[in-house]
């Protein structure tokens, strides 16, 4: 049965499998560690994933990841990095869906936001007391996005309290933060350098996953806000939501 549900949804966690089966999580772990030594499933941090999974993830693959959910994963990650920004704080967001769940959380603060993302853009309530600088450059509707120099350019106009920045992967033993692409790569580590403090959102779906661009070294980032790990592989900088 685990292989079956590691299969079908490619990545799975281990909190999920034990809630799933009805079992505890050390059963999880134990079982999946016979499984991968029997060449039926890969363990990563957190969970498994399925021998069928790509290794290297590109823009599409990414896309189609991100559409399968871990939508309860990515709002507890998200609750915990809004909790950094105050009223009077000019923040950056990066684009991807690890970043949007954080409007839903911070629409009744006094603060400036600049993205370069149609995704927290379309979260923006009437009501709401923040103040939008959006970036310019050549916007790809498919990725909800701007990239490119003239959005680099643009950015380079700002400076933060706090930049929020999303990835691809996080491999926890090399300590490299992944990318899918290098325009968006070029944004983030922009970001970071105008940036006081730096913070990654990362869901445990992300962890021993690599991306096309390998951006930036895990201890670049004040936190890294992830919703499980492993205790064996916790980063100094790792936050347990």
């Amino acid at each position: 049965m685990i292989v079956q549900i590691v299969n079908d949804r490619k990545y799975i966690s281990t909190k999920e499998l034990a809630s799933t089966l009805n079992v505890t999580e050390t059963t999880i772990r134990r079982d999946c560690e016979e499984l991968e030594q029997n060449g039926l499933l890969i363990r990563v941090h957190g969970g498994a994933k399925s021998l069928k999974t790509e290794n290297v993830l590109t823009r599409e693959k990414e896309k189609k990841i991100s559409e399968r959910g871990h939508i309860e994963e990515k709002n507890k990650v998200a609750l915990k990095a809004s909790t950094i920004i105050q009223d009077g704080d000019c923040v950056f967001l990066d684009g991807g869906t690890s970043i949007e769940p954080m409007m839903k959380y911070i629409q009744d603060k006094k603060i400036k936001i600049v993205t370069h993302s149609s995704l927290i853009m379309n979260e923006i309530v009437d009501q709401s007391n923040i103040e939008v600088y959006t970036i310019g450059g050549r916007y790809i509707p498919k990725y909800n996005m701007s990239v490119g120099p003239i959005t680099l350019h643009d950015l380079e106009q700002f400076n933060f309290d706090s930049a929020f920045i999303s990835c691809a992967g996080l491999d926890v033993s090399r300590k490299l933060v992944y990318t899918v692409e290098m325009e968006t790569m070029e944004i983030k580590k922009t970001a970071m350098k105008l940036a006081s403090k730096s913070y990654l959102l990362c869901d445990s779906s992300k962890l021993d996953v690599k991306g096309f661009c390998s951006c930036i070294n895990s201890d670049s980032f004040d936190a890294i806000f992830c919703n499980e790990y492993h205790s064996e592989s916790v980063l100094d900088n790792m936050v347990l939501v």
